[in-house]
């Protein structure tokens, strides 16, 4: 279902935006409107919403309308952080209803124009009573059972390697390919992410390009989680190595936001233009 993005530059870029409420601190905790203002007077093309209680579709395309921006994706993991909720709970009615709150996230993504449905917390930890293998299984059964529900509503699932220190579950690209593969989902695709990616990965070009074609969004942050720009990470490196792979979506920036919001913003889109020179030409 994946399909190329029309832009005037290589990629698109966006930011994560969630509630003032979240307890989680590498987005955006500002009012919608007040984000929104701010990433479309800097240029940006898209913000990446957030969701913890699914809101009404029709605000959420107004105030993303009045800006002019685009929702490429929904990031689900405030409802492992506030809730409990994620696909290898040793309680089945958690699991339950975590497969229930991504597929209705999926009904909510239709509404936005076909953004994509994240699974990164929500995968969850291995927790007493529930052993790695068990956990794999019920994570390869559950991602299986949302890829096919959100494919009801015509929109993708992205799964997020994420770096040791947040799962035991899936942390490498390697092992991000492995479980597509064990789905089996037509929708299901891999979100890379260049903070996880400086943990885990050898070489992180090496690994974005070993992940050609199953590349479905592209989450940006430097070393230290703050604003690209802002750590040791060779951006523009990266983005030809993802520029190889045929990968012509959002670069979403997921950050600690440092000193203020407008000056993470303009430090990330300033540095992603820079990153993206001499790509864009006839392929």
């Amino acid at each position: 279902m994946i399909k190329p993005v029309e832009a005037l530059k290589p990629f698109k870029v966006s930011m994560v935006v969630a509630p003032p409420q979240a307890r989680f601190e590498a987005v955006v905790r500002e009012s919608l409107e007040d984000a929104l203002r701010i990433l479309h007077d800097i240029g940006f093309d898209g913000v990446e919403i957030s969701i913890l209680d699914p809101p009404d579709p029709a605000e959420l395309r107004g105030v993303t309308g009045k800006y002019g921006l685009e929702v490429p994706a929904l990031s689900t993991g405030l409802n492992y952080i506030h809730y409990g909720l994620s696909l290898t709970s040793p309680d089945p009615a958690r699991r339950e209803k975590a497969v229930e709150r991504l597929i209705e996230i999926g009904r909510l993504g239709e509404a936005l124009g076909g953004a994509g449905v994240i699974i990164g917390l929500m995968r969850g930890r291995l927790s007493e009573g529930v052993g790695r293998d068990e956990a794999y299984r019920l994570l390869v059964e559950n991602t299986r059972r949302v890829a096919e529900g959100c494919a009801r509503y015509g929109v993708d699932v992205f799964f997020e390697p994420l770096n040791r220190y947040e799962t035991e579950l899936v942390n490498t690209v390697e092992e991000g390919l492995r479980l597509l593969e064990d789905v089996g989902a037509d929708n299901l695709y891999l979100l890379l992410d260049t903070f996880h990616m400086n943990i885990e990965e050898p070489v992180i070009e090496d690994s974005i390009r070993a992940a050609r074609g199953r590349i479905g969004h592209f989450h940006v942050a430097d070393s230290n989680r703050l604003a690209p720009g802002m750590g040791h990470l060779d951006f523009a490196s990266i983005l030809h190595a993802l520029w190889d792979t045929g990968y012509r979506r959002y670069l979403s920036a997921e950050i600690i936001v440092k000193p203020d919001l407008e000056a993470a913003a303009r430090t990330t889109y300033n540095t992603l233009l820079r990153a993206m020179e001499g790509l864009g030409g006839p392929e």
